[in-house]
């Protein structure tokens, strides 16, 4: 073959190639053009060998339905997702809570209850529940005096403390009796100085947001060396937990492999790290050469007792392991770890989900992580007619 015939395959094919700009299935659209263009037949072999699943692909999840009741994959896995994320319209109708002329929080009915004993701490109106600040300066100074901003959050944190301490005597907030000793810090977003610092535990109470991050831990056992070729770094399994017995919330559950809450003063990757090491006992050189800050998601949901708002962004790190590498349980948080495929992952994440959570194996907001995590790694099938949504739906709150 000449170097203008060579040109002419090249041109040709780039153009068949961009002229499809929709499809109801890209590939099989893709493959049509090239195969009635005059591109030679190992072309088109190999353009059609590189849209087909690897041996070690998850074939069910590129078909169009799932045995859950006829739906599409990504339409069972939208369930799962807005089951999580379902308290905006309770958002909508929650009390604003207002800290140094600030909206930091939204609070429910029976938080709004229960801080109302206390009303030389909270004014609250019609319209919002306000933080008194002792010293009667409501604003953080946007200068440079970090001594007066620091005086200025610890009487506030004080204060508030010293309710929380109160309402956990009395015993009638639930969140509560999940005390943790852990500062949060009340902020406008993640990376804003915080307006005022609380146990964590009462997060949910006032409806501020909350920070965490979480894992997906995974291996690619193919047929050849996972170096060989891009195709056999896909993942073919993850690995997942179950939460102790002994947890305050969500006990016993399914979770990543790792995850928690940032504390007050904690970065994202060294707090991922941190939990890594604590709850699977993975050793810090896989962890440097291998975890990865990879997405974020955002979602309005409910704290398990449906007391208070949980406005969450979770930080997602990716991390490949080793094929023989096998986690342990070193802190307590989990029970045990397991390896499974990625359709037995898709299966699990399909079941439907009751009203009331009752049946759900999973933490909630654990399975719109791994969701986000099939979706990046092109596991899903793009065509499914609820693909779009569903990608759209793993940012549902405002992420900052």
């Amino acid at each position: 073959m000449s170097l203008s015939q060579r040109q002419f395959i090249i041109t040709r094919s780039r153009c068949v190639y961009g002229s499809i700009s929709s499809s109801h299935n890209l590939k099989s659209k893709i493959f049509q053009k090239l195969s009635t263009s005059i591109i030679p037949v190992f072309l088109v072999a190999s353009c059609w060998m590189s849209t087909m699943p690897s041996k070690i692909s998850v074939v069910n999840a590129l078909s169009t339905t799932n045995s859950n009741g006829g739906r599409t994959v990504a339409e069972c896995l939208l369930h799962r997702v807005r089951r999580n994320d379902r308290a905006g319209e309770a958002a909508k109708s929650a009390l604003p809570f207002v800290v140094g002329n600030k909206s930091m929080g939204l609070c429910l009915d029976q938080s709004v209850k229960a801080l109302s004993q206390y009303p030389s701490v909270f004014d609250i109106s019609s319209k919002a529940i306000t933080l008194i600040d002792p010293s009667g300066e409501s604003k953080i100074s946007t200068g440079d005096d970090d001594e007066h901003n620091t005086l200025l959050v610890s009487e506030r944190s004080k204060v508030v403390e010293d309710v929380l301490v109160s309402l956990r005597e009395q015993d009638i907030v639930p969140a509560l009796r999940g005390w943790r000793d852990e500062p949060f810090a009340v902020r406008e977003s993640f990376a804003s100085s915080p307006e005022l610092i609380v146990e964590r535990a009462a997060a949910v109470l006032f409806g501020v947001p909350a920070y965490g991050v979480f894992v997906n831990g995974y291996t690619c056992e193919g047929d050849h060396p996972a170096s060989a070729t891009v195709m056999n770094n896909k993942p073919t399994h993850v690995w997942i937990g179950t939460r102790a017995s002994t947890k305050a919330t969500w006990p016993s559950r399914k979770d990543s492999l790792a995850a928690g809450g940032l504390a007050a003063g904690m970065q994202a990757k060294q707090a991922m790290m941190n939990e890594c090491q604590e709850e699977a006992g993975i050793p810090h050189d896989i962890l440097q050469q291998n975890l990865k800050a990879v997405s974020a998601i955002s979602y309005t949901g409910f704290n398990e007792d449906m007391w208070g708002l949980k406005r969450d962004v979770l930080f997602c790190f990716d991390l490949q392991l080793p094929i023989d590498f096998i986690p342990a349980p070193v802190d307590g948080e989990m029970d045990s770890f397991e390896k499974i495929p990625i359709q037995d992952l898709i299966d699990m994440l399909c079941e439907s989900v009751k009203e009331d959570d009752s049946n759900n194996q999973w933490k909630p907001n654990v399975g719109v992580v791994l969701i986000d995590f099939l979706v990046r790694h092109g596991i899903l099938d793009v065509d499914d007619p609820s693909f779009l949504e569903l990608v759209d739906s793993l940012r549902g709150a405002k992420c900052a």
